[in-house]
């Protein structure tokens, strides 16, 4: 499963012009689902069970399938191997993060009722915390390049620019104060701007999104359960990169070597409300819908840049640095709609199935210093609906119990553009007492991109093999 990213924040072209654009939108827009240990190991298909916390992200309703008091927390390490290949050089590069993807609290309130009389039995609060989107990824890709150089696109970059005073303070203009861009006759010029160098790039990428829920929920006649859950998500993402390319061939008299680094941080908070239901048709079969509104970022990003030159000159500046360039804006994350189905064996064990709609056409990008009529039409064009569905089920052998799961993303690109499906698989096992439970669960997922380092129409893509695996405890209480 390929994916080829062509979009903003990627391209040297275009990453000092800000970094906001179709790719920022789709990183905050599209969920990977975290969670407690049981959530992960069956595939989060939890719409139409409930009874666990990380349901709460899914559908509220289930939290209205508590009768005792809960306490969980789930420590999760997250296991990033990338294999990057360029002309031809593979580099394999790997990222141990561990971190808490679950802390959460429920309450329960029996109102006292018979079971034998049609009324409310229980009212249920949850508050706490899901970890979502592991950003924690570094590859490492280099190879000798015969077909273009970094400062060739620079040099485009430059003539659009038309002159020196337009030069962009996080790109060309480094490349002018650091003496790898030249003006000659008025025309702008870079040395080897036809490739034979060997280039190398570090990238490393890390942060999440974490969501702060508060859920309340009821529970009609153990039949009919009904939650809302105001969901607070906050953005935490930093790329970093650097960028080389050298003359090891000794073909240039005056160029050596070059270094460009740039750094983004982007951070944010969000608002978005959920809305679901569970119905028990009988002991065996149960059914739940839910809908998420969109979610509503107020994000800010701050970028700046690096470049240092080694070249056989005599005096020249080898080192130019940007200014710490801000920018704040908005994002309107795509709506969302759940429905679910599960078949409950008594003490046995169950299946469940969730599916998910989300159209990303639907993204937009605002603010009030910048027009992102480009962007969102960009958006409109490339993206389409995306269908997840989820399956999970577990077999119980008291106290211990088996647990294994499946979650698939279609492809939320336009045909043409890129191929971002991917497939999760997910197992796992737990213990359970009255009064306490430890849980473990190990999900895995493999997928490719095709990432460009600069103008794809000069130079070839590093191919990236991703290996990304999480293993995750939960230790909880009932109270």
């Amino acid at each position: 499963m390929k994916r080829i990213w062509l979009a903003l924040i990627i391209g040297l072209f275009t990453i000092p012009l800000f970094g906001q654009g179709e790719t920022d939108a789709f990183r905050y827009s599209q969920v990977i689902p975290g969670g407690t240990a049981r959530f992960t190991s069956m595939g989060g298909a939890f719409g139409a069970l409930g009874g666990d916390f990380s349901s709460l992200s899914i559908n509220p309703a289930g939290i209205a399938v508590f009768r005792r008091a809960e306490l969980t927390i789930s420590p999760t390490l997250d296991i990033s191997n990338v294999a990057s290949t360029f002309y031809g050089t593979t580099n394999e590069d790997m990222e141990y993060n561990l971190n808490f993807n679950n802390l959460g609290l429920v309450m329960t309130f029996n109102t006292g009722n018979r079971l034998d009389v049609p009324a409310m039995r229980f009212i249920n609060f949850g508050f706490g915390i899901n970890r979502h989107n592991n950003f924690n990824h570094r590859w490492i890709a280099e190879g000798f390049n015969h077909e273009s150089s970094l400062m060739a696109s620079f040099l485009e970059q430059a003539i659009n620019e038309g002159s020196v005073d337009n030069l962009n303070a996080f790109s060309t203009r480094l490349a002018w104060d650091s003496f790898l861009l030249d003006r000659i006759q008025g025309q702008f010029v870079v040395d080897m701007p036809n490739g034979n160098v060997q280039q190398s790039r570090t990238n490393h990428t890390s942060g999440s999104i974490r969501e702060f829920v508060a859920t309340a929920g009821v529970n009609y006649h153990d039949r009919l359960f009904m939650g809302i859950t105001v969901g607070l998500p906050s953005i935490n993402f930093s790329e970093n990169f650097r960028f080389t390319e050298s003359d090891i061939r000794n073909q240039s008299v005056y160029f050596n070597s070059l270094e460009y680094k740039y750094d983004l941080n982007t951070t944010g908070t969000g608002f978005n409300l959920k809305l679901g239901a569970i119905y028990r048709v009988s002991h065996l079969l149960r059914l739940g819908a839910a809908i998420h509104t969109p979610t509503f970022y107020n994000l800010t990003d701050e970028f700046s840049a690096e470049m240092r030159s080694d070249l056989n000159l005599a005096t020249y500046t080898n080192n130019a640095q940007s200014p710490l360039g801000s920018f704040t804006y908005q994002l309107q994350t795509p709506f969302r709609a759940i429905g679910s189905i599960a078949l409950v064996f008594g003490q046995v064990g169950l299946i469940s199935l969730d599916y998910e709609h989300i159209d990303f056409s639907t993204m937009r990008l605002r603010s009030d210093d910048f027009n992102f009529l480009s962007e969102n039409q960009s958006i409109r064009r490339n993206f389409t609906d995306q269908q997840i569905v989820r399956i999970g089920g577990e077999y119980r052998f008291d106290p211990v119990t088996f647990r294994g799961g499946i979650m698939h993303y279609t492809n939320p690109f336009n045909e043409g553009v890129n191929d971002g499906s991917r497939t999760v698989l997910s197992m796992g096992f737990g213990f359970s007492t009255q009064s306490f439970f430890f849980d473990v669960g190990f999900a895995s997922t493999l997928f490719s991109e095709d990432f460009f380092p600069y103008n794809p129409q000069i130079v070839q893509p590093i191919s990236n093999d991703y290996d990304i695996s999480r293993l995750k405890v939960t230790i909880g209480l009932r109270l």
